[in-house]
């Protein structure tokens, strides 16, 4: 998973992996939506007239490509628990794992589906690299907001000694954590579940494939890897501020009893 090295034109909603482009459509109606069944309508449509196996395949593909759309326009707009996402998500792994079987009902019946195999699992990667991007841009925007509140309102909030602001600043950190966690939580769920339906699809990839797949992922892991200092300094940063600001209260605190 996540085979493809890839520069990002996010907000666009454009990937470039090597030589292969793909632009995610419009995410329409949502499934927090009431309307949501006739999206859902056009797609069972399209897949009944795509008589050839491969085409109904890639057609998975792009219906994953349309989820995840979906999921970040609702994360962005309402967060990580608006409603509908857990039916995107769930439609997602549908139609990975349906590609995936379609592939494997070909090979059952004699064909050799390794060409077939490597483009649906390439074009899949450049699309799950945006869903990956989502999460991230996501829980950037919520640490950005914690910074924010820490750094200047919470501050100047406990300078003056306002303790009723303090209290509604530190309910909103409280609840800024949560979502991070629920984030973090959401994002391993979902991209355990699609490594799993994926890997259905690489295994019928030719060897050489197969061995390249497994290089770029352990590529993809050792830079993964490379950023967990990070998260560990982030979070030490976290703990250590309120720390600092206390003392710094109670020194104010001191300074003021001194001057009476």
């Amino acid at each position: 998973m996540f085979a493809l090295v890839a520069v990002f034109a996010f907000a666009s909603g454009t990937v470039f992996a090597q030589s292969l482009q793909v632009t995610l459509p419009s995410a329409g109606l949502t499934p927090e939506s009431s309307f949501y069944f006739f999206d859902r309508l056009g797609e069972n449509l399209r897949q009944f007239f795509a008589f050839n196996p491969e085409a109904k395949a890639k057609l998975q593909i792009e219906f994953a490509g349309e989820r995840i759309t979906e999921i970040k326009v609702m994360i962005e707009k309402k967060g990580v628990n608006v409603k509908g996402l857990a039916i995107a998500e769930s439609l997602l792994q549908a139609n990975v794992a349906y590609a995936a079987e379609i592939v494997s009902e070909e090979k059952t019946a004699g064909k050799d589906v390794s060409a077939l195999a490597k483009t649906l699992d390439d074009e899949f990667d450049a699309r799950d690299k945006l869903l990956e991007q989502t999460f991230k841009d996501a829980k950037a925007q919520l640490k950005a907001q914690r910074k924010e509140i820490k750094t200047n309102l919470l501050a100047e909030a406990r300078r003056v000694g306002d303790t009723a602001q303090i209290a509604v600043l530190e309910a909103q950190l409280k609840d800024i954590d949560g979502q991070i966690d629920a984030l973090g939580q959401k994002k391993d769920q979902l991209e355990n579940s699609l490594q799993n339906e994926q890997k259905n699809i690489e295994k019928e990839m030719s060897e050489a494939d197969q061995k390249k797949e497994e290089i770029e992922q352990k590529e993809e892991q050792e830079a993964e890897e490379a950023d967990e200092p990070e998260e560990a300094d982030e979070l030490e940063e976290a703990t250590e501020q309120p720390e600092a600001e206390e003392k710094d209260n109670k020194k104010d605190t001191n300074k003021m009893e001194d001057n009476e």
